[in-house]
């Protein structure tokens, strides 16, 4: 009875080394991974840039990779970005990496492009091109200079080098050229694409747009999801864990899918230890107290 009362007092330098332990063992030794059961928003996001890749018309236009996020949720965001980098240079999407909200969201971008371009043959301004940063003050203006004139709205990549001298921004003009936008993010970025961009185009149909969000945000886009305003969303690391088996690639996310169970399971298991001293201590008191 002794030691399930001692359970309430755990030291938590203990709990702390419990944790670390919990996390970094998938990563130190190969761990079972089952298949993660695929939510409808991230099927959908993916049948999305299957269909502007399969579209003769789309796929020869420019997706925006919108990185407008930090190294605060690089955990979820940098995944995300790598999974869906991974799907568009699969396919040979030419894209465009930009960020208006955080100037660390076009190198975080570049980092992994600057992984993955040798993987799958992919070469800077010939396939893919940065952007750059634009201060949040003036991203409604850019998005809307962008409608009619992209090179001229944006004016240079993140290099200084002339959008019009770039090959892949070869007959990249307005918002009718442009495949997709994919926002990626960890903070209310989003509107701007949907309120601005989204529905400039001469054709009848919107520039699909999809979303991956910190998995906190992810409630709050339900309603775009069900209006049509969004096409698809990746919910933080666990859509980027589906994203993954989607793509039958096992890659940072897939393996940080066990080192997340673990640690839920020794939360779990700590929480149901807590419990059991609570009630030994209970116990132990009305029998003092009996006497």
């Amino acid at each position: 009875m002794g030691f399930l009362v001692r359970l309430q007092d755990i030291d938590r330098r203990v709990l702390y080394l419990l944790l670390a332990v919990a996390v970094s063992f998938p990563f130190l030794f190969p761990a079972p991974v089952p298949d993660p059961a695929i939510l409808p928003q991230t099927q959908s996001f993916f049948r999305t840039v299957e269909a502007v890749s399969a579209d003769p018309v789309r796929r020869d236009k420019l997706v925006i990779l919108s990185c407008n996020f930090s190294s605060s949720t690089s955990a979820e965001s940098l995944t995300q970005t790598e999974t869906v980098m991974r799907h568009l240079m699969k396919n040979k999407l030419k894209f465009a990496i930009f960020s208006f909200n955080d100037p660390q969201g076009r190198e975080l971008g570049q980092l992994i492009a600057n992984r993955l371009q040798d993987e799958y043959g992919y070469q800077y301004g010939r396939d893919y091109v940065n952007w750059g940063f634009r201060p949040p003050a003036a991203a409604v203006n850019t998005v809307k200079a962008m409608v009619r004139n992209i090179p001229e709205a944006i004016g240079t990549d993140a290099n200084g080098t002339r959008l019009v001298e770039i090959p892949v921004m070869r007959n990249i003009r307005g918002a009718n050229d442009l495949a997709a936008i994919i926002e990626i993010t960890g903070s209310n970025s989003l509107p701007v694409w949907l309120q601005y961009l989204q529905r400039t185009g001469a054709g009848a149909e919107p520039i699909p747009t999809l979303y991956c969000p910190t998995a906190v945000m992810a409630p709050e886009a339900f309603p775009l999801l069900k209006s049509g305003q969004l096409q698809g969303m990746l919910t933080g690391l666990k859509g980027a864990i589906e994203y993954e088996a989607l793509l039958n690639v096992r890659g940072f996310a897939t393996r940080a899918s066990a080192s997340l169970s673990y640690s839920h399971f020794l939360i779990l298991a700590l929480i149901v230890l807590g419990n059991l001293g609570t009630f030994a201590a209970r116990a132990q008191a009305r029998r003092g107290g009996a006497r």
